[in-house]
């Protein structure tokens, strides 16, 4: 019992420390995907309640940040078998304009162009793009989080690279 007694607060610490560092990756990583705040929260609580049943059951997490991701993204896969969520795109086809702060137009059209050639590839590439140049993910750790080898995550890394260079040359 008194075993018991002191491993809860090491659980909790190290939850913690996780939660504070993850949980502004998964919300990005969530926000990326749906485009939608108030799902997006939602997905990053689950993900971190998910991570905590885990941690609680005494499972080891040699690797959380692969861990997280990977529940984010299962979660994020399940959102879209629920549900027929509208994307921020479809939100602005129905006259929704979104105000941006003081940020340059140039710029913001250059992020949207971009944005939309990331969107167009295939969604094979399109997460190993977004993970690796935009959340800044190692191939190790993008390979780990998406269940397939390091070879095959550089090989679409510089596949979905080529594929973007098309579009802007």
């Amino acid at each position: 019992m008194l075993e018991k007694q002191r491993q809860q607060p090491d659980l909790k610490l190290g939850f913690e420390t996780l939660f504070a560092e993850y949980s502004d990756v998964v919300y990005r990583f969530c926000l990326y995907k749906t485009s939608d705040t108030h799902v997006d929260y939602d997905l990053t609580q689950d993900t971190f309640m998910r991570l905590w049943k885990v941690i609680c059951a005494g499972k080891d997490v040699e690797k959380p940040k692969q861990y997280i991701y990977q529940i984010a993204r299962n979660l994020v896969i399940d959102y879209y078998k629920k549900e027929k969520a509208l994307s921020l795109d479809n939100l602005q086809e129905k006259g929704f304009d979104p105000k941006y702060n003081g940020l340059e137009t140039d710029f913001l059209a250059e992020v949207t162009i971009l944005r939309q050639a990331i969107e167009k590839l295939e969604e094979d590439y399109r997460e190993i793009i977004y993970m690796r140049f935009i959340e800044g993910m190692g191939i190790e750790d993008i390979a780990e989080a998406m269940n397939i080898s390091t070879n095959l995550v550089s090989v679409r890394i510089n596949r979905g690279k080529k594929k973007l260079q098309t579009k802007f040359t």
